[in-house]
């Protein structure tokens, strides 16, 4: 297939799909008000990773037929690459993934003493951290792929068409930050949005981006004070025992990726 529309969206168109995102968010949220019943969601902040899963991917979609790009397309440029992909950076990704996790945990650790959060945004996070099965598969599953679809794959394949490699990663990531509404998502998700972006420039493939979201956000839904965020800070033993096998392959990763994107 022959991608149309190559350079769209722009910064600022970016930021308007953004907008509307928010709207079909909450279009979405209202429909679903009344079925809270039957998916076990008694409170109406429970149906939020649902809805935002969905308006995702309903604006993924429309864009992908606008664009006229296959799955296939957006995956990986081809069967090859992404075998090699997953057989080789896949793996290493994983092992990296628990410091990730304890370095942006810290973060945002540090940011909630300088700004604290209030108590209607602390209950929305317990609600929607709750282990309910519609929240789980849709927070642990889908939403890592139709969010890889949409800011990486749609959003970073536009940027690096029309920005330097690094402003197109960095602005990428701000995007996706600003998409989740607040200020402490911000900061972890422009984080994960660096890194992701980064993952996706070096293989120009959306599986090692995604298999890092499905383990970050299966590792806060199951665990969501693996990073800290609120509980003492980890020791030096839990900092060992992540980073003996986190370093050498941030460090494998680095060098793998650096070789294959000359």
């Amino acid at each position: 297939m022959n991608e149309r529309n190559a350079t769209f969206p722009s910064a600022l168109e970016a930021f308007f799909l953004v907008l509307c995102l928010w709207g079909l968010l909450y279009l979405i949220a209202l429909a679903m008000y009344d079925a809270r019943h039957w998916l076990g969601m008694e409170d109406f902040y429970g149906l939020g990773t649902v809805a935002q899963v969905l308006a995702n991917g309903i604006l993924f979609t429309a864009l992908l037929h606008w664009k006229n790009l296959s799955y296939r397309e957006l995956f990986s440029a081809s069967r090859s690459a992404s075998a090699a992909t997953v057989c080789l950076v896949v793996p290493l990704v994983l092992l990296a993934t628990p410091l990730y996790l304890l370095l942006v945990g810290q973060l945002e650790d540090l940011l909630q003493a300088a700004f604290p959060m209030n108590a209607g945004l602390q209950e929305q996070f317990r609600v929607m951290g709750e282990l309910r099965l519609p929240q789980i598969v849709a927070g642990c599953v889908i939403a890592p792929i139709v969010e890889e679809m949409l800011f990486r794959g749609i959003v970073l394949r536009s940027f690096l068409h029309q920005y330097e490699r690094r402003y197109a990663i960095i602005g990428s990531a701000i995007v996706f930050g600003f998409a989740h509404g607040n200020l402490y998502q911000f900061v972890g998700a422009s984080c994960f949005g660096l890194v992701a972006g980064w993952l996706y420039e070096r293989t120009r493939s959306l599986i090692p981006g995604l298999a890092l979201h499905a383990a970050v956000n299966t590792s806060i839904t199951f665990w969501p004070d693996g990073g800290g965020t609120g509980t003492a800070a980890p020791g030096i033993a839990t900092w060992l025992l992540v980073a003996l096998p986190a370093l050498p392959a941030c460090y494998a990763l680095r060098r793998f990726l650096s070789a294959a994107a000359r």
